[in-house]
């Protein structure tokens, strides 16, 4: 294949499909031709998903779209932090967060805002050391983030004007997320969308493919492949036949099932973050909407089947099991070994999914296109490019992985044979490594200055989204703090003096935030028209 590559061809209709289309046609500056495959059992992908911040600066700014037009597009809400209910202590699945022994409740936020820092060490190592030697008895997400309390109040993270006044992701409906997409695609960036089913794929001499087949006898000519078919991963595993590293060894949860409810939001307010409740054989998540919410139970079947998992979640939401209407789902963590091979490239869940803990989705299909942008071959598919890809893609996930795996190898849970099973994973080295470096008193994962460059849109080092603050909010939350502060902190006296102002200055800036933002429900209702906000027949005054 020596001619200029000009043309790509997407294989898979929902998210990931559509994504590829539209990012690689704008980045690649039209010099190549896109065409989408789009089979009907992607092109109807259902759902709520949820979204880092990531999303608006490495994809959406990319193709010139602002952020209030695509969440208007995609019926999008808030999700400034993940909230985890009950991973401490046993018992039935309760949205209630239970009262934990030594006092308070068993619920902390994984805020994505920012965490300060002090002389380039992070405030969660002060906050240690404060906390070692008996100065504080506040948990770490209330004491280093300004975020909690507008969290409790159900504050949205921006201002009536638009200006934000924190970081933050988002919760979105899948179908029309894919829709809006699809129509900028075809109707603003010249993609062409051909619907059908494939039927065959056409390879050459040396493997390579050539061509896709429909079952309606139309052939598909490209250069290069993109498998975004979903776990069956029908290009990268069928027919590339790349092996799967399952990680069903180290991430038990291989089920779930889902309810998508209404929700009075004028009643009842509308949370700004979602929810991971602890259940007996895994965890079930609450991501709101406006007018409504999805829970799925996400489940180990090892450890409960399908029956038990449902009634679980509708006595959860107090539902009839017999007249719920529940989806079911079944999944495989783990990876191709390889997400690009010969002239095939696997992008979103073909390439390879964690359990959905962690809103990890979205990220790995934006992180995996800027990759190939940026090892986009010329006119050869020369191993350096395909080596390069491939490597940083595989680093990303192994550290996403690693730090999912963390919720569950960290806690402290043994009430169920679910939670005691976590105790007999052998962890990989790479996790290893992190969870002694975090007992040390040490720092892991991304440096604070690091995350800002990131998040500022800076193409960041690969595998370091999640940083020391994510790691420090997941494992202080589950009660696991460090054995000792940070080393350096017992030679450093003026510095620990120091750090104490900022502890007071976020409770000033949480007290602020609270008084100044508006409600969430109230500024989405704003951001999106009533007819939108009342989707659920709901109105003020009823």
């Amino acid at each position: 294949m020596d001619a200029r590559i000009t043309s790509v061809v997407v294989l898979g209709g929902g998210p990931a499909g559509w994504m590829s289309a539209a990012y690689l046609r704008k980045a690649l500056q039209g010099t190549v031709e896109v065409t989408v495959l789009e089979e009907p059992e992607t092109a109807a992908d259902a759902g709520i998903e949820a979204a880092l911040p990531t999303l608006q600066r490495s994809f959406f700014a990319a193709l010139g779209i602002s952020e209030d037009a695509w969440m208007r597009e995609s019926g999008a809400t808030f999700g400034t932090a993940l909230r985890f209910v009950n991973w401490r202590t046993g018992g039935a699945g309760e949205t209630r967060p239970r009262e934990l022994p030594q006092g308070g409740p068993d619920a902390s936020y994984h805020a994505f805002g920012l965490l300060p820092e002090y002389e380039q060490v992070p405030l969660s190592h002060y906050w240690h050391h404060r906390r070692h030697h008996g100065g504080t008895v506040e948990p770490f997400d209330y004491a280093c983030f300004r975020e909690p309390p507008l969290l409790d109040a159900r504050r949205s993270p921006r201002w009536m004007d638009g200006r934000p006044a924190t970081r933050y992701g988002w919760h979105l409906d899948r179908a029309r997320f894919t829709d809006f997409l699809r129509r900028h695609a075809t109707g603003r960036l010249g993609v062409r969308r051909v619907p059908g089913t494939l039927a065959r794929v056409e390879l050459d001499a040396n493997g390579y493919i050539e061509a896709l087949h429909t079952t309606a006898g139309e052939a598909l000519d490209g250069d290069l492949f993109i498998d975004c078919s979903g776990p069956r991963a029908r290009l990268l595993r069928q027919v590339m036949a790349e092996p799967y590293l399952d990680l069903g060894d180290q991430l038990l949860c291989d089920r779930a099932v889902t309810v998508r409810l209404p929700h009075d939001d004028f009643a009842h307010g509308l949370e700004p973050y979602r929810t991971a409740v602890a259940m007996p054989a895994g965890w079930a998540g609450k991501t709101p909407l406006l007018g409504e919410f999805e829970s799925s139970y996400v489940y180990a079947s090892a450890f409960a089947d399908a029956g038990t998992a449902t009634e679980d979640l509708c006595r959860l939401w107090g539902l009839d099991p017999e007249k719920a209407e529940v989806a079911e789902t079944a999944f495989r963590a783990g990876r191709t070994r390889s997400a690009w091979v010969r002239n095939c490239v696997g992008i979103g869940s073909s390439a390879g999914l964690l359990e959905p803990l962690e809103p990890t989705a979205l990220h790995f299909v934006t992180s995996a296109l800027q990759q190939l942008v940026r090892h986009f071959p010329a006119d050869a598919f020369t191993p350096a490019l395909l080596d390069g890809f491939n490597r940083e893609v595989a680093t990303e996930f192994d550290e996403s992985r690693d730090f999912v795996q963390a919720h569950f190898a960290c806690t402290r849970r043994t009430d169920t044979p679910f939670w005691r099973a976590h105790g007999r994973i052998a962890l990989p080295e790479s996790l290893r490594a992190k969870t002694l470096a975090y007992f040390a008193g040490l720092p892991l994962g991304a440096p604070a200055t690091e995350e800002r460059a990131y998040y500022g849109g800076a193409t960041p080092e690969p595998g370091r989204i999640w940083s020391n603050a994510s790691y420090y909010a997941v494992l202080a939350g589950l009660g696991v703090e460090p054995d000792a502060p940070l080393p350096a902190l017992a030679h450093r006296p003026e510095s620990v003096r120091g750090a104490e102002p900022l502890f007071e200055r976020i409770k000033r800036q949480q007290r602020n935030l609270v008084d100044t933002l508006p409600d969430a429900h109230d500024y989405l209702r704003h951001l999106h028209g009533r007819s939108v906000a009342d989707r659920s027949g709901v109105r003020p005054g009823s």
